[in-house]
């Protein structure tokens, strides 16, 4: 299966949206510190995708519960998991990978049933 890529934010459903700004914004938190790497590697993803929007639904994320997070991964579909997975890999990666970043990744890879 070829690997999808979103070039608009707007490909994205309302809920897949808020799944993954929510996932970036756990994903850079993590490691309790938001490196200036993972900074670029965040501008990048929301210039590519359309910034004021991007930046709008970042800042709405600072409210959401895990619970609410996990429900939306949940509702995120088939054909964007890849795409998502890659997008959070990609920023965990500028600066190294540390324990609670691929714990995330791991529990993303079994909950969208992504082969390793």
């Amino acid at each position: 299966m070829l690997l999808r890529v979103v070039k608009h934010y707007d490909e994205l459903t309302p809920s897949e949206q808020r799944a993954l700004v929510g996932l970036v914004r756990l994903m850079v938190r993590m490691d309790g510190e938001f490196t200036p790497a993972e900074v670029k590697a965040v501008q990048s993803l929301a210039k590519e995708l359309g910034a004021t929007r991007f930046w709008a639904a970042m800042t709405e994320a600072n409210t959401m519960e895990m619970d609410e997070l996990a429900t939306l991964v949940g509702e995120v579909r088939l054909e964007m998991r890849d795409w998502m997975y890659g997008v959070l890999i990609g920023i965990a990666a500028v600066d190294g990978v540390d324990v609670a970043e691929s714990e995330l990744l791991a529990w993303l890879m079994d909950t969208w049933q992504l082969d390793g």
